[in-house]
């Protein structure tokens, strides 16, 4: 029996999760598993992202586009990163400024794309916007340095027009940051909520 897609959701998340920490294994024994309920759209996005975490972009988007073409509703939030990219590369900056969001919309805790879309935004000078991108992230993905990073970044040149309003979380930032590269690593950023 195959299932629908809201049913098959867990499945399709749980592969995902395995694959964006790298457990290749699991993810795939999983997949294979349930391989025979899952839609073919759903069992092809898993598939994509398989390639997508292996950095096999190409081969992502070529099954991923498969998918696509059996579903043209169903929408693949790594897809549109991917497309994004590639916008943003050939400076089509407003087709990737949509990518992004829309990767955002389909799956919201996919952190990847508040990445990409923060660096867009900080190359188009959208300093607040880039900075909440980086907050959200930040939000996903509390230890990881280089969203900290980027938002340092960003709220330095954010304080030089407007100390008073973004001096004390740069200062947070700098602090969360310092804790982080001491290698304490008990949650950096738990004082605020991004």
């Amino acid at each position: 029996m195959t299932l629908t897609i809201e049913q098959a959701r867990p499945i399709r998340d749980q592969v995902i999760k395995q694959l964006s920490r790298l457990q290749f294994d699991e993810a795939l024994r999983l997949l294979e598993e349930n391989s025979a309920s899952l839609p073919e759209e759903v069992r092809l996005e898993c598939v994509g992202t398989h390639h997508f975490y292996r950095r096999e972009f190409q081969a992502a988007v070529r099954v991923y586009e498969e998918a696509i073409t059996l579903a043209p509703d169903y929408l693949i939030a790594r897809y549109q990163y991917l497309v994004g990219v590639k916008n943003e590369r050939q400076e089509n900056l407003v087709e990737a400024f949509k990518r992004y969001q829309a990767a955002i919309e389909i799956e919201p805790t996919f952190v990847d794309a508040y990445v990409e879309l923060g660096g867009l935004l900080t190359k188009v000078e959208d300093l607040e916007g880039a900075a909440q991108c980086y907050r959200d992230a930040l939000r996903l993905e509390p230890l990881d340095p280089a969203n900290l990073h980027n938002l340092k970044l960003v709220l330095e040149r954010l304080s030089k027009a407007d100390a008073g309003r973004y001096q004390a979380e740069l200062q947070e930032v700098e602090a969360a940051s310092h804790r982080l590269s001491k290698a304490d690593i008990a949650t950096p950023t738990a004082e605020r909520e991004w």
